[in-house]
């Protein structure tokens, strides 16, 4: 069973996140905005559902994970739907520069944001449609819970006593440890998808969308056309775009499902499938 104890490792996250985002989130739930409920709900909802399919497959609990499985089908169109609200919410503080730190970073964040959210459903899209694969399939799936070190650690680092601030470490040191957040997880992702290639597609991309976050906040987040592009971007309704964005996400799975023939899928599940 390939990644046997992934889910101790999820469960980890967990507590990370809690402590990563208290000051800007946990900590004033009462008053942060409907967009940013929606994601953050829609993101833990989706890590827990990840651990669960792992530990209920190492656990041979077949049933179990084949229900998880399914619930793909409500979670990531949610999580879907609420990235445009998030990223509609931050790049609305941007353009008004509601405070130093959206004015500083938030057109930056925008396009780091596009890139992850559509790495995620790329990376679940390429899982279901390699699940007859048990390792391709665990891999892709877990690569998703790399994507969320870089916001988690990005936050924890300028925290640490005599952690640089100002100059070229940015506002509040924010430039320096989103880099070094990134950084650490482009490690980690290419050292799993080297260690066995045959297997390891899930960690490669998730690799390359880190790079990929990290060369967009440098160069297309400052640019004028871009920050022209989040300029229109507030002016679009966010609640059509949410509802575009679950149903592109439901029909993309139901797709990528739709490439396993159905006698091979239920053989895969009766088996030991995913994680």
């Amino acid at each position: 069973m390939p990644y046997r104890y992934a889910h101790r490792w999820l469960l980890l996250l967990f507590p990370l996140i809690a402590l990563a985002f208290w000051p800007g989130y946990f900590g004033q739930l009462s008053e942060a905005p409907f967009a940013l409920h929606a994601h953050g709900i829609t993101a833990t909802a989706w890590l827990a559902l990840l651990t669960l399919q792992s530990w209920s497959i190492s656990a041979h609990r077949i049933a179990l994970h084949r229900t998880s499985g399914l619930a793909t089908f409500v979670v990531l169109p949610l999580f879907a739907a609420a990235g445009p609200l998030a990223l509609h919410g931050m790049a609305s503080l941007w353009r008004s520069n509601a405070d130093p730190f959206h004015a500083t970073y938030g057109a930056r964040l925008a396009s780091v944001d596009m890139i992850a959210g559509a790495a995620v459903i790329a990376m679940v899209a390429y899982a279901l449609a390699q699940r007859r694969r048990m390792a391709v399939h665990a891999s892709a799936m877990l690569a998703t819970a790399l994507l969320v070190l870089p916001p988690i650690l990005g936050r924890l680092l300028p925290a640490i006593p005599g952690f640089p601030v100002g100059g070229s470490a940015g506002f509040g040191g924010f430039r320096l440890s989103f880099h070094l957040a990134n950084l650490l997880t482009l490690l980690i992702a290419a050292s799993l998808a080297t260690r066995r290639p045959s297997r390891g597609i899930g960690f490669a991309f998730a690799a390359i969308a880190t790079a990929a976050q990290m060369i967009a906040f440098e160069t297309i987040g400052g640019s004028d056309p871009w920050q022209r592009c989040v300029t229109v971007f507030t002016d679009l309704p966010p609640a059509p775009l949410a509802v575009a964005a679950a149903i592109a996400n439901g029909a993309l799975l139901w797709w990528a499902w739709r490439m396993v023939p159905p006698h091979v899928a239920r053989h895969d599940h009766a088996t030991a499938v995913d994680l």
